[in-house]
C-alpha cells in the first residue's frame, strides 16, 4: 500500500518537471520530452554561470548517421545573442547521444546537454533557446526551441 501511494505521489511531480518546447522550422524530430533542470511549463527559470542538465528524450533519427554536431542558438526577439557552445560539447557522439553513434534511421535515442557554466550576454529577459542535432551531411537529426529567462 505504501509503494502505491509513493507512486501515486511521485507521477505528478514527475509530469511537472516537463518543459514545454516547440518544433524547430527545419523540419527536424523532436524529442518526445525534454526535461531542463528543475524547470516545468513554458518558461525555464535559469542561473547565469551555473549548470544546466537537460535531456532530449525519445528523438526518432530520420537518417544512418555516424555523426553528430550539436549547437544551440540563443535568440531575444528573434536575433541570435552570440552564445557560443563550448567546443568539447558540440561532439555529440563521444558527450550527449546515450549509447553514443552510430545512429540508424527509424530508431529512438535520447541526447543530454550538460554544460557546467551557463555564460549567456543576454540576462534577465525572455529569450528562446534552440537545441539542435546534425549528423552526416548535414542532415538535421534533431531539434528543439524553448523559451527561458536567464539570470
Amino acid at each position: 500500500m505504501f509503494k502505491l501511494l509513493l507512486v501515486a505521489a511521485l507521477v505528478p511531480a514527475m509530469t511537472l518537471a516537463a518543459v514545454n518546447f516547440s518544433p524547430c522550422p527545419n523540419g527536424a524530430p523532436t524529442p518526445t520530452s525534454l526535461t531542463v533542470n528543475d524547470c516545468s511549463g513554458d518558461v525555464c527559470q535559469l542561473l547565469a554561470g551555473g549548470r544546466v542538465d537537460a535531456l532530449a528524450s525519445g528523438i526518432v533519427s530520420p537518417a544512418d548517421s555516424a555523426t553528430a554536431t550539436a549547437y544551440v542558438v540563443v535568440r531575444l526577439g528573434g536575433l541570435d545573442v552570440g552564445f557560443e557552445m563550448p567546443p568539447e560539447l558540440e561532439d555529440a557522439c563521444a558527450i550527449g547521444i546515450q549509447g553514443g553513434c552510430p545512429l540508424t534511421s527509424g530508431t529512438a535515442f535520447n541526447y543530454a546537454l550538460n554544460d557546467d557554466s551557463l555564460d549567456v550576454p543576454a540576462r534577465g529577459v525572455a529569450v528562446e533557446i534552440e537545441v539542435g542535432l546534425t549528423g552526416d551531411g548535414g542532415s538535421a537529426l534533431g531539434c528543439l526551441r524553448f523559451n527561458a529567462v536567464i539570470n
